[in-house]
């Protein structure tokens, strides 16, 4: 599945469709957009690139159905923030930093419109997003949800019910997984899907980063801006106790890893032996007794035997 089987029958007027200049007032990012976090520097830089040689890849824009003679952004958000005529006040720049905006911001912005339906800007702005390589583990997450509504022929959902529809929507994915032929035509468009957008399968996606999205405000803020990565924040969500949730921030702010977390949860809830038996059952292995000398290859052999006669 290429980028125009994802794109359906929107290929044709990506390819085909006008190129206007439009005036940066007269844009506005879809509010159905993921609250994206644009790094400060790499705005800053834009903003520079912008100044002085303008913008040179059109956004894709569509009629604003709430506001006529305006526009929304479905790709090509950062150019416009970039282009902001206000950009020193939006980033808070020193009196240094707005000397290097050398240039005036362009008056309009090469735009390519299209009459979009709802379900259909969301399509594209998500094929069109998930080819940039800063997006954000959240924003990833969201952009693919958005795929696979059509698969499941959804209607879309405004931001605050992201959650809810990642909570059902990861059940019924949940269930395709574990009843295969019960689910045939949507086990393989999924698979077609991912297979398409690489980086994870469907199944893991399902798994390690769907659930994102249910995160509260706070842990989601945390991953967004990298300070946390996504497994780390569910773990530390799924905890009840405050006091173990406040502790695990803490140590996740001062650079603790995932397994690191998962032993101090292990700690506080008296279970000091699955981060034990998770050790050594990532280190064990043929190639692993294979580098021992045979003095310690023999011992662990034994300890092995002892060991396995335990749990029998």
């Amino acid at each position: 599945m290429s980028r125009e089987d994802l794109l359906g029958n929107l290929s044709v007027g990506v390819a085909q469709g006008p190129i206007r200049q439009i005036a940066w007032a007269q844009l506005r990012p879809a509010p159905w957009q993921p609250r994206r976090i644009f790094h400060r520097e790499a705005l800053l830089a834009l903003a520079r690139s912008v100044r002085q040689e303008g913008v040179r890849h059109n956004l894709i824009v569509r009629p604003d159905p709430q506001q006529p003679g305006h526009y929304e952004i479905i790709a090509g958000e950062r150019r416009w923030r970039a282009s902001d005529p206000e950009v020193s006040l939006a980033l808070n720049l020193t009196l240094d930093e707005a000397a290097t905006l050398i240039g005036t911001p362009p008056p309009t912005l090469p735009c390519l419109v299209l009459p979009l339906n709802d379900q259909d800007a969301r399509r594209l702005s998500a094929v069109e997003n998930l080819q940039r390589e800063d997006l954000d583990p959240v924003d990833e997450a969201l952009y693919r949800l958005f795929l696979i509504q059509d698969i499941f022929n959804l209607p879309p959902v405004s931001g605050r019910e992201v959650s809810g529809l990642a909570q059902t929507l990861g059940r019924q994915l949940h269930s395709i997984r574990n009843h295969p032929d019960n689910f045939s035509t949507e086990a393989e468009r999924l698979q077609q899907l991912f297979g398409a957008l690489g980086t994870m399968t469907w199944e893991s996606y399902a798994t390690n980063h769907l659930p994102l999205l249910q995160l509260p405000d706070e842990l989601l803020e945390q991953v967004r801006i990298g300070r946390l990565a996504g497994r780390s924040a569910l773990l530390i969500h799924r905890q009840k106790d405050p006091e173990l949730r406040r502790s695990l921030m803490d140590a996740a702010g001062a650079g603790a890893s995932f397994q690191e977390l998962s032993r101090l949860v292990d700690q506080a809830q008296g279970q000091v032996w699955k981060g034990l038996a998770a050790d050594v059952r990532r280190r064990l292995g043929a190639r692993s007794l294979d580098r021992l000398d045979e003095a310690k290859r023999a011992r662990v052999v034994k300890l092995l035997e002892g060991l396995d006669q335990e749990l029998q």
